[in-house]
């Protein structure tokens, strides 16, 4: 019988409610998932467990987000996760919050 992989999502979203519904989501996704609530939970919880992937939810004010990604790319053990931004916010306003990382990070 062959095992079915299951991919490891690291969730990491302050909000109680809107981390539960997407975690939900990504559980129907396939992914096994482990939430985080801010950005030093959710580094120390990349470092130990090594997730397939990470999402992180871009608040009202985005505050923790690009912080938290920029930490991920400067981190040898974490810089390879991929990292999938989430935000309710339109696409403008979203844009107009995330700037480039440097790529002298990656």
């Amino acid at each position: 019988m062959n095992a079915v992989r299951i991919a490891t999502a690291l969730l990491v979203d302050d909000d109680a409610a809107s981390s539960q519904a997407h975690q939900l989501r990504l559980e129907d996704d396939g992914y096994s998932v482990v939430t985080a609530r801010d950005r030093t939970e959710g580094l120390g919880r990349a470092r130990q467990g090594g997730p397939n992937v990470i999402f992180i939810h871009l608040g009202a004010n985005g505050a923790g987000s690009l912080p938290f990604i920029e930490a991920l790319r400067s981190d040898d053990a974490c810089r390879h996760i991929p990292v999938v931004v989430l935000t309710s916010q339109s696409g403008i306003k979203a844009r107009a919050k995330l700037r480039p990382v440097n790529r002298d990070l990656w």
